[in-house]
């Protein structure tokens, strides 16, 4: 294995963490400064999310030019300086101009840290470093509101407070300018197609499935509990917090413990015992909704697991399930305000259940096409 590979993957991973789960504990801040209405708010986020799907799909093409240190370098040196210019947002069309940046470099470092990742490990340690990729960002998560809470009460502005990741930036690239490799991009005829075949495209549906679940079961989370079960939003916050740290702890636990035979009976596991608690939460025991946490673990795997079977495209086809990933995310963010709207929160808030649940079934069904794809190349 490749440390430094995997070391800069973590840091770049836990530097757009921080930036992702910063917005939420800023936004009350940005709508007081700019007096903005609810829906000019969330169109904060939803810039955020075009900037994530042009960022992943660009990508898409300039990793068949560019070394991943060639690319990790730019968005470090684009980051740096988009964070300290956020301090010249000054109207609602240059915030949501800032909205769009913040989006583009986090998934660019999400994008670049998995891919870090994959390049510096081997096949048979893959999914559990990918597990702990992503117990970092679940540590974040937990650790990133509060920081941010922390630098406002020390009447640190909240442009202020995204400025402070600039300097961890530059630490990072002083550290992939000195540590990784600039390996030539490979020649023509052994660059990987854009293009995926059938069953790839059923691992990107399983991922746009998964990950539309379990978003939108911890963004709409604090809504759902405060509008239907009338807690108050401290209260509520704790619970999320809960989620997040039910989500880690399943993440490192398979670090430490996960075997390889293990691995289709535990990504069916995650799944199964997340749709349990979820229903459980429905019925009134509200204290199941974080254990709906112990999904964690499914993307990481899942991820090592196909980059195994796909070997030689795991870089475009771990790209393709970032960019759809987020595109269908942003479809559906919209698609839940409106089922609430009309039906209220207590049904909309059934979509992430239903969307782990159609995961499941497809990725039941990925495993007899996995088996019939991987006997025929032998």
């Amino acid at each position: 294995m490749n440390w430094r590979f995997i070391l800069s993957g973590v840091f770049l991973l836990a530097c757009g963490s921080f930036i992702d789960n910063s917005r939420g504990v800023l936004l009350p801040l940005i709508t007081q400064q700019f007096q903005l209405s609810y829906t000019q708010s969330s169109g904060f986020f939803i810039a955020g999310n075009i900037g994530s799907v042009v960022a992943t799909f660009l990508l898409l093409i300039l990793t068949r030019t560019f070394s991943e240190k060639r690319l990790v370098m730019s968005a470090v040196i684009l980051g740096t300086a988009g964070l300290v210019l956020g301090n010249r947002v000054s109207s609602f069309w240059s915030l949501m101009g800032y909205g769009s940046f913040l989006g583009f470099i986090l998934s660019s470092y999400g994008a670049l840290s998995n891919l870090l990742v994959i390049h510096g490990t081997d096949l048979k340690s893959r999914s559990k470093m990918m597990c702990a990729l992503h117990m970092i960002y679940g540590l974040t998560s937990i650790f990133s509101p509060l920081v941010c809470n922390f630098f406002l009460s020390q009447n640190i502005a909240w442009n202020g407070c995204l400025v402070l990741v600039a300097f961890l930036l530059i630490g990072l690239g002083l550290f992939v300018n000195r540590n990784i490799s600039d390996d030539p991009p490979p020649q023509d005829r052994m660059k990987p197609s854009l293009r995926l075949n059938g069953l790839q495209k059923w691992v990107v549906l399983i991922f746009c499935l998964y990950i539309t679940g379990e978003v939108l079961n911890s963004m709409w989370f604090v809504t759902y509990l405060v509008t239907t079960q009338k807690m108050s939003v401290g209260l509520s916050s704790r619970y999320l917090s809960a989620f997040f740290v039910v989500m880690t702890l399943a993440r490192g636990i398979c670090f430490f413990s996960l075997k390889e035979e293990q691995e289709s009976r535990l990504l069916m596991a995650c799944l199964v015992g997340s749709m349990g608690f979820m229903v459980l939460g429905h019925l009134g025991w509200v204290w199941a909704f974080p254990l709906s946490g112990v999904l964690g673990p499914f993307f990481p795997l899942f991820l090592g697991r196909v980059s195994r079977v796909f070997h030689l495209q795991s870089k475009v086809l771990t790209l393709w399930i970032l960019g759809m990933g987020y595109l269908t995310l942003g479809l559906f963010h919209l698609g839940v305000g409106q089922i609430a709207a009309v039906l209220g929160m207590e049904r909309a808030y059934w979509l992430p259940a239903v969307f782990v649940f159609l995961s499941f079934l497809a990725y039941w069904i990925y495993l007899i096409k996995e088996r019939a794809y991987l006997r025929g190349l032998h």
